[in-house]
């Protein structure tokens, strides 16, 4: 398990805490039991753009990809093995969230989405907002037989040959939205190129992700 693994955060120490867990066989009550809580959210992902408001536990019960609440205690999780994964939080309100996008969520707008419902439940601005992005696919990693037929919305300037750059399309959509470069952090780490540490789709655990496995992204308000 990677503890606080952004830096982005560590002014919000007292108020919030990170974890990555790769290449662990955990399942959801025990990556909670982590933070010393039973009270945890974790979606059924569908790919989509959909983001919940949760107050209360959500055991993979709700089709959605994104989850924020205001409540102290309630660990939310996303799960990932290759896909874009996001921790958002906006200090002033005091509002947690997190983000599940793979391509198809990205191009869907997922991460607008997740925003929009930010600022319908609690009048968050992006400028109000800290963004963390945890490992996900490199843009020499993410191919594609035809990006321009699978992803006609990318601009061409993030494609490169069959491989798009999909960390800078959501980077963009970031910043486009508003939310300020220093207030944005993204681990370097390319889940396919460390197959050791990461399951990973592409990288040669497609059995294995298929069965269940993933890594998990989980944050808590405390």
């Amino acid at each position: 398990m990677q503890r606080e693994p952004f830096a982005l955060f560590a002014p919000f120490a007292d108020q919030m805490r990170v974890a990555i867990v790769a290449r662990e066989s955990v399942e959801d009550a025990a990556v909670a039991q982590s933070f010393a809580t039973d009270a945890y959210v974790s979606l059924w992902q569908v790919h989509g753009t959909v983001t919940v408001v949760a107050d209360q536990p959500v055991h993979r019960d709700v089709q959605a990809d994104g989850a924020a609440t205001e409540q102290k205690g309630l660990a939310l999780m996303t799960r990932w093995a290759d896909c874009q994964n996001f921790v958002t939080y906006a200090p002033k309100q005091g509002v947690l969230g997190i983000l599940h996008a793979g391509w198809k969520g990205l191009i869907a707008g997922a991460i607008p989405e997740h925003f929009a419902a930010l600022n319908r439940t609690w009048g968050i601005e992006p400028r109000d907002v800290y963004v963390a992005a945890g490992p996900s696919l490199c843009q020499r990693c993410a191919d594609f037989s035809d990006p321009a037929r699978e992803l006609p919305s990318i601009d061409p300037r993030f494609v490169d040959g069959r491989c798009v750059d999909l960390r800078g399309v959501a980077d963009d959509i970031l910043a486009t939205l508003g939310v300020p470069d220093h207030q944005r952090e993204r681990h370097a780490d390319c889940t396919r190129c460390h197959p050791d540490q990461y399951w990973t789709y592409r990288g040669g655990h497609r059995e294995e992700v298929q069965s269940g496995r993933s890594n998990v992204l989980v944050a808590i308000l405390q």
